[in-house]
């Protein structure tokens, strides 16, 4: 239907010449309309209704008018595609509508009756919802004079609330509703640009458009480069994106590769409308404070929300424009065409802008940095090419030192009665050092609330060596944002400022699943553990008690992912990471409420299996020793048809947490798109499970290579992001996707056990919002995830009620 109705729109433009769209991807039922301010020719209106996969389209040469009396001339012109709706830019002249056009309303409207023969009739009624027009209107077809090829119409607004005869909306609201910006700001920078000329360029190569560049990364530094051969520019806290555009198909990539351009919603739309027909632009994605500075948590609230209208892509690079290579060509020249390409379609309100610099000066601009609360500084040399991969031709440099330490004591202020200082400390291969006070940055309040959080934790604390007496020590579970100008040559922190606890947040479970209370507290007050207060990993480590303790809080929320479901078990008995060992079959000593079954492994060798059948056999084994818990992907009762499959991301050398939750959030989209319903959770490492929720219908086997066929389908999509190839050497700068735990006696640490290493860390189950909001999963440990539960539940409440058939890809089979 697309493309038959769109014949007369693109006969009539030449789309090597306008950024128009070209248009036929067609889709969405969300009735929206637009009208267009158009100075071409003739000055006027162009109001676009969506009628399924294309838009009905009038020039209304005096523009609408909330006066019931005045009825203005609507002549029907070409449909146009309903990518048009977010088109605002400058159409060449010499093309068609030659011109500048503006969005100056958009919204969503309804047909009062049939559109199809409403139109065909002559009288169409209809509603508008919009930011400047609203209510009822109408367009009525006049009668065609002799000879008359034009459609022309009558379009009026009908009396109603929405109707005013007092205003001309006209004049009171010229602006777009898209940029903000007036028309008169596009023709009259229209006037001063000529055409952009990247070929005339030293270093430019005629190439076709690449698929991917890898992004240019800065390296980071002390102290800011000096000379007037550096550029420096505000570093900001947000996504890394790049832009690629080629015929009026836009799509955005992440640093790692991944296509986002759905989850930045409409900001794609906002690049149609640039006057090139390909170009790759490097930038950063941010979402901007009420003092206009970069957050990256507001970047994330978003995006959870679906606040596209919100989004702004600073572009601080071009690397390709319109058949050539721009990488060798110096930075100083790329920055020079990339203002000339946005410089009519930049405004102070628009979606894109351009990342701005200095010249030199590199200090006084990173002071000035500071002073604002800024992220930092990128200093960058001008005569440069760009270097993909890191380079030490882009430097960077926080605004001063920050880091997050443990919170290892305190110290008290007689004449406060409160809190002087706070006694910081860092892990340091696996035990806590220390690194001197902080007692700045606290104000009445904040002192207050941290001796209470400080105060319970005196019992068990370990004294740190080479610390002052007067220092109460507390057990290192709470961390610390701080702030500091450098460090002394024994490690200590200069000038350290306190700038908030490190905590973890979880959103809460809106799961409509009640938790059942499966450990009473008869079971919490039964806990005995052999040699209570050995600790593990380290003087500074958790006791045995400590872990005993923590399995009993999350017991609830634990045992109905373990219950059932044959369990390994890591054991720690001396509490030295050398000494502990796995244990998958039963033991001498074993708690003898501990469930035992035979099975047949994968030698065809009977052997005598584990199971956690309720919560008394649940403490034992905690009791006993056990520091981790791994889980089956099937009942025990059921076990040669698993219900539960895991994508464990793995990442290789060089790969952020950032990165791994963006390929998280990825592959949740590629297996929605099969119709499963991922969950997400920390591993309790650097990594991230994703678990999916099947119907125990079909053996291991087959389970294993669907799921191998179902990784090969996600790796394809970003072939640089993700690897399913097994081996340290195929996962530099990759995520490997490890699919082989969903083979028959694989396991996975089970959701909330802890991990076997420094503080802790637990394998966290959380909600898809939450995963982008943890910068730190190893907040999420032993001491802290039984706090945060008790407020927000369980994200994974209700888990088998999402289960799904799991499909076969026959197309990925070989």
């Amino acid at each position: 239907m697309a493309k038959t109705e769109l014949r007369e729109y693109r006969s009539k433009r030449d789309f090597s010449k306008t950024s128009e769209p070209v248009g036929g991807v067609g889709g969405g039922e969300d009735n929206r309309f637009v009208v267009h301010k158009h100075w071409a020719t003739a000055d006027h209106y162009d109001l676009r209704l969506q009628v399924g996969d294309i838009l009905k389209c009038w020039a209304v040469p005096k523009g609408p008018s909330l006066d019931p009396a005045e009825k203005r001339l609507a002549v029907e012109t070409e449909d146009h595609p309903l990518e048009y709706l977010d088109f605002e830019g400058v159409i060449p002249e010499g093309e068609y509508g030659g011109g500048s056009m503006i969005v100056w309303d958009s919204g969503v409207w309804a047909p009062m009756d049939d559109v199809e023969e409403s139109l065909a009739s002559g009288s169409f009624k209809f509603r508008l919802a919009g930011e400047k027009l609203n209510g009822g209107w109408m367009l009525a077809r006049l009668k065609p004079k002799p000879g008359e090829q034009k459609r022309n119409w009558l379009l009026f607004k009908e009396k109603d609330l929405a109707a005013d005869n007092t205003v001309d909306i006209l004049a009171a609201r010229p602006e777009s509703v898209k940029s903000g910006r007036l028309i008169e700001e596009l023709i009259e920078k229209r006037k001063h640009s000529g055409p952009l000329k990247p070929g005339t360029l030293a270093g430019a190569v005629k190439a076709p458009l690449p698929d991917r560049i890898e992004s240019q990364l800065a390296t980071p530094s002390d102290n800011p480069p000096t000379g007037d051969d550096w550029l420096h520019e505000i570093k900001f806290d947000g996504y890394r994106t790049m832009v690629h555009i080629s015929d009026g198909k836009v799509r955005l990539t992440t640093r790692g590769g991944l296509d986002w351009t759905k989850r930045y919603r409409d900001l794609a739309a906002t690049f149609t409308s640039l006057p090139c027909r390909q170009a790759i632009i490097d930038g950063e994605v941010v979402v901007l404070d009420e003092n206009g500075i970069s957050r990256f948590a507001l970047l994330q609230d978003a995006l959870a929300e679906g606040l596209g209208h919100k989004l702004l892509f600073y572009a601080f690079d071009l690397v390709y424009l319109d058949g050539w290579d721009l990488t060798n060509v110096s930075l100083q020249h790329r920055k020079e065409l990339l203002a000339g390409l946005l410089s009519a379609h930049v405004t102070g309100r628009s979606a894109i802008q351009l990342s701005d610099h200095i010249i030199g000066g590199g200090r006084a601009f990173y002071d000035q940095a500071c002073e604002m609360g800024l992220e930092g500084i990128v200093s960058k040399r001008a005569s440069a090419p760009y270097h993909q991969g890191r380079s030490k031709t882009w430097t960077k440099i926080k605004a001063l030192q920050v880091g997050d330490f443990v919170i290892a004591g305190y110290t008290v202020s007689e004449a406060a009665e409160g809190i002087a200082a706070l006694a910081l400390g860092e892990w340091e291969d696996g035990e806590l050092s220390y690194r001197g006070k902080v007692g700045t940055g606290f104000d009445a309040e904040t002192l207050g609330r941290l001796r209470e959080r400080l105060e319970p934790l005196r019992p068990g604390a370990v004294k740190l060596e080479g610390t002052p007496k007067d220092v109460i020590w507390v057990r290192p579970v709470l961390s610390a944002h701080i702030h500091y100008a450098n460090r002394t040559t024994d490690n200590m922190l200069r000038h350290a400022v306190f700038k908030g606890l490190r905590e973890a947040e979880l959103s809460g479970n809106t799961s409509p699943v009640e938790r059942k209370r499966l450990i009473s507290d008869a079971d919490l007050a039964s806990i005995w553990v052999t040699n209570p207060t050995r600790r593990l990993f380290g003087k500074s480590g958790p006791t045995k008690l400590d872990i005993a303790v923590y399995y009993a809080l999350v017991g609830d929320f634990m045992l109905p992912h373990v219950m059932g479901r044959p369990v390994s078990l890591m054991r720690c008995p001396t509490g030295k990471p050398q000494d502990c060992f796995f244990q998958r079959h039963a033991f001498a000593g074993m708690p003898a409420s501990v469930a035992t079954f035979p099975a047949v492994n994968s030698e065809g060798e009977t052997k005598t299996y584990l199971a956690v059948e309720d919560a008394k056999a649940y403490l034992a084994l905690a009791q006993f020793g056990v520091v981790e818990f791994h889980i089956w992907g099937a009942m025990r009762r059921k076990l040669e048809k698993p219900d539960r499959i895991v994508f464990d991301l793995d990442p290789g050398e060089g790969i952020s947490w950032r990165e791994v939750v963006e390929a998280a959030v990825h592959i949740r989209a590629e297996l929605e798109s099969l119709g499963l319903f991922p969950f997400v959770k920390t591993s309790g490492g650097k990594g991230i499970h994703v678990v999916v929720p099947i119907k125990p219908k079909l053996a291991w086997k087959l389970v294993h290579q669907r799921t191998s066929d179902i990784a090969s389908k996600i790796a394809a999509t970003a072939p640089g992001t993700f690897t399913t190839t097994m081996g340290k050497e195929n996962r530099k700068r990759r995520i490997f996707i490890d699919f082989h735990r969903n083979a028959r006696g694989a396991t996975a640490a089970a959701p909330y056990s802890l991990r076997a290493r420094t503080n802790l860390p637990a394998s966290t189950p959380l909600s898809w919002a939450d995963v982008e909001s943890i910068d730190a999963p190893e907040d999420l440990n032993y001491s802290s995830l039984p706090g945060l539960l008790t407020t927000s539940g369980d994200p994974w409440a209700g888990i088998s009620d999402f289960a799904r058939d799991l499909p076969a890809l026959q197309a990925a089979r070989k």
